[in-house]
């Protein structure tokens, strides 16, 4: 009975998990990296935008910073933040026949995870994980320490991008192009991602 048992859990794992997978499929991915270094401090500052479009509907902001210094390379930091919701999708305003204006039209859930000494020396300033679909007292007080506002919702609230349209190029619209990318071709003026900044 044992033996029934535990191959009945078994597979009904393996029956949610690979309904977990088809459930949310990879449509199309769309990218924007930016590479400085800061010659005052002697550092590398990388910054990747990746727009992943899970269906016809629903949407993934990918947000990354990656830092780290050549004269202390241990003093370096990571950054992700992932926004999530729905989205709808036109013809560019730019008029480019591969073009595409994405428009985040909301924002249901950030999930925002940082590390390394190069965002800060104290534990708050570097070490932290927020996430609005798994939110926690704990996270309330990283987020609000002065006690102003109070949890998921207004975490969301506070860092809403739903509204903003990114234009992106599509290169399975023209396969005979070969300068064609899947690529973000323009974020809106004044956008950031970064809920730090």
């Amino acid at each position: 009975m044992k033996k029934l048992i535990t191959l009945v859990l078994a597979l009904m794992m393996a029956l949610s998990l690979v309904s977990a997978a088809s459930a949310a499929p990879i449509l199309s991915t769309y990218n924007l990296s930016d590479v400085n270094f800061i010659d005052a401090v002697g550092w590398y500052w990388t910054t990747d935008v990746s727009l992943v479009l899970r269906d016809d509907t629903n949407y993934e902001l990918f947000y990354r910073v990656y830092t780290f210094g050549t004269t202390d390379p241990g003093l370096k930091a990571n950054k992700v933040i992932v926004y999530s919701g729905t989205y709808s999708k036109a013809e560019s305003a730019d008029g480019e026949a591969c073009h595409f204006d994405i428009t985040l039209d909301t924002l249901d859930g950030i999930y925002f995870e940082q590390h390394g000494k190069g965002f800060g020396r104290n534990v708050l300033g570097y070490a932290m994980v927020l996430d609005t679909f798994a939110w926690t007292d704990e996270m309330t007080e990283i987020a609000f320490p002065d006690g102003s506002d109070d949890g998921a919702a207004d975490f969301i609230a506070n860092h809403n991008i739903a509204g903003t349209v990114i234009t992106v190029e599509d290169l399975r619209e023209d396969l005979d192009d070969v300068t064609l990318e899947n690529k973000i071709v323009a974020l809106p003026e004044g956008f950031n991602a970064d809920i730090t900044e």
